[in-house]
């Protein structure tokens, strides 16, 4: 099936997070945790090596609810959360990481 194998490929760049409460779901985005700045920044460089408008990041599922959710982040937003990362990774003393996400941010930059 040619859409299974689609959805495939695009699931393994996507972080799935299932939350019992919103409350731990607003907790996970409020604390910068490094496992988010490196979904975000993977997930942007996966969408411009693929060259999409939109990189997809997280599918949130909260217990009581059989949805599931995707966020993403639109080309025009990618400068800014690069930044933020590269942000990040400098509080952590992370300077290859930092190094890689400036390279990515440029990378970005020229797209507009």
């Amino acid at each position: 099936m040619r859409f299974g194998k689609k959805l495939e490929k695009y699931q393994k760049h996507v972080v799935k997070l299932h939350f019992n409460t919103t409350e731990e779901f607003v907790e996970l985005f409020k604390s910068k945790k490094r496992a988010t700045t490196d979904a975000i920044v993977n997930g942007i460089e996966q969408a411009l090596i693929k060259n999409k408008k939109s990189a997809p990041l997280f599918e949130i599922s909260f217990q009581e609810n059989q949805r599931s959710f995707e966020i993403s982040l639109h080309q025009a937003e990618w400068a800014n959360a690069l930044e933020s990362c590269l942000d990040h990774y400098h509080q952590l003393q992370e300077a290859d990481d930092a190094i890689d996400a400036w390279k990515l941010l440029e990378a970005v930059k020229t797209l507009k």
